[in-house]
């Protein structure tokens, strides 16, 4: 993995913003690794597997994922961005596909601070399981309204579940909803931020933190189950059924008399 200094320096040698913009970048996304990041790297094998990035900003998490990993997102600079840096970014409004993306490429999936964002969740996580290897997971890191009365007055206002910009507001079992319908069966849910001190406690805590990581992966029976689900939900189209001859005759216009001549004189 690479330091941070490392990165930074690339930075400053290859990207083509002004100093000035090139530097808040560097401040608010690459002074140090991400705390997600950090936490997720003791669970899952991210800087040695292919991973595809979605959402992947600036890259300052892509950066450390292993070989043959892509990025997706769908604010050209990002992109532009990312290339500067040699990695592998893609434009691509996640909202409506993931593009070009290759089938069966990847071991992990990364979907951080994502899925609160988009109009279309599900179909998101459905076409990104296609993108899984065989034993492949998908990492969700998501913000979630705590079980916890107390919890949610205690975090409130401090835009993790209440953010102005999510389009949706998960907690725990929707999320786990969310993904059986797109095919997905949850593995382990972690709570983010957690001392190592805690681990122990990290499934009694759960309800009580507003993040948490959802390990995930492709389920047949579920895809099964939720592509049923589907097809009663959107029956087929039914033919159009001829109106009754009464019926018909009823809407037929009327054939108006014919005008009299008017009078003269």
């Amino acid at each position: 993995m690479q330091s941070t200094e490392d990165i930074q320096s690339l930075i400053r040698r290859n990207s083509l913003l002004p100093d000035e913009e090139r530097e808040q970048i560097i401040s608010k996304r690459f002074a140090a690794l991400p705390k997600r990041l950090l936490h997720a790297l003791r669970r899952w094998p991210l800087e040695t597997s292919a991973v595809l990035d979605i959402g992947c900003s600036y890259g300052h998490c892509l950066i450390h994922f292993g070989p043959s990993s892509v990025g997706v997102d769908n604010v050209p600079e990002h992109v532009d961005f990312c290339r500067s840096l040699g990695l592998d970014a893609r434009l691509t409004d996640v909202d409506t596909g993931l593009g070009t993306v290759e089938d069966g490429a990847f071991d992990l999936i990364w979907v951080s601070d994502v899925l609160e964002h988009l109009d279309a969740p599900r179909h998101l996580l459905r076409e990104a399981a296609s993108k899984l290897r065989p034993d492949g997971r998908l990492i969700l890191f998501c913000n979630v309204l705590p079980r916890s009365r107390v919890a949610r007055r205690l975090f409130q206002g401090h835009g993790w579940f209440d953010a102005d910009v999510h389009h949706y507001q998960f907690t725990v079992e929707t999320a786990r909803h969310l993904l059986n319908h797109a095919g997905l069966a949850v593995e382990q849910i972690v709570p983010h931020g957690l001392p190592s001190s805690l681990s122990g406690l990290e499934r009694p805590l759960t309800p009580f933190v507003p993040v948490v990581f959802i390990e995930a992966r492709p389920d047949a029976e579920l895809l099964t189950r939720a592509l049923a689900a589907e097809r009663r939900n959107k029956p087929p189209v039914q033919a159009t059924v001829s109106l009754p001859q009464t019926v018909t005759a009823e809407r037929r216009p009327l054939q108006q008399a014919p005008r009299r001549p008017a009078r003269t004189g």
